[in-house]
């Protein structure tokens, strides 16, 4: 079986990145020195599962230095990244059950373990397909005291899937956004850090 597990940093309101893709945000809190078990977690891990434009991010940051882990990255239009020469990168489309399927099958014999723990490198976008299709095992949340009042939600889900119509978005009523969207979650752990983070783990039912 595979698991799939997605690990990130979101503001107090809901947002993985400010206005125009802001993180400046999220990166003063990495200037301790406290990787909040990044490494760990990626040690853990057989595979990661990224979206095309968290891959082009990741690309202009490190170039096409070859990855540890193989990697899938979700796209329609794979041609785009014909100069990626990579062999541990894998580019997928489709339905997303089709590509949980078909990364559980590829990790299963790269690493001839039917059991595996995928990281979930984001964005937004395969966030909120994975948990329409009930596909995340676990969602590790570091939750920043920061409101930012605008940007790259990360989720989605309950105002334009689950909420009726009309219904007021869950931090413009005053609710927490990510426990309403977490609704089919048990928040398992919890953790406070001296530089202001909370760290949130939740566990699907």
């Amino acid at each position: 079986m595979t698991e799939f597990i997605f690990y990130a940093a979101v503001s107090s309101d809901g947002y993985i990145a400010g206005p125009e893709g802001d993180m400046a945000w999220a990166e003063k809190y990495l200037t301790g020195g406290d990787d909040y078990g990044f490494f760990e977690l990626m040690s853990s891990c057989s595979a990661v599962l990224m979206g095309a434009e968290t891959f082009d991010f990741e690309l202009q940051a490190i170039g096409n230095e070859p990855r540890m882990l193989p990697t899938f990255v979700l796209t329609s239009n794979p041609h785009r990244f014909d100069g990626v020469t990579d062999p541990n990168i894998h580019f997928l489309g489709g339905d997303i059950k089709q590509i949980a399927s078909s990364v559980h099958g590829k990790i299963t014999d790269i690493t001839g373990d039917a059991n595996s723990l995928v990281f979930v490198f984001g964005g937004a976008s395969v966030v909120k397909q994975m948990l329409a299709a009930n596909l995340l095992d676990v969602v590790r949340l570091f939750v920043t005291p920061d409101v930012l009042g605008g940007g790259v939600p990360l989720f989605e889900l309950t105002s334009e899937t689950d909420a009726p119509a009309n219904s007021p978005k869950p931090e413009a009523s005053g609710a927490d956004p990510i426990a309403a969207t977490l609704s089919h979650f048990t928040q398992v752990n919890q953790r406070s850090f001296s530089s202001g983070l909370v760290e949130k783990i939740f566990a699907r039912n």
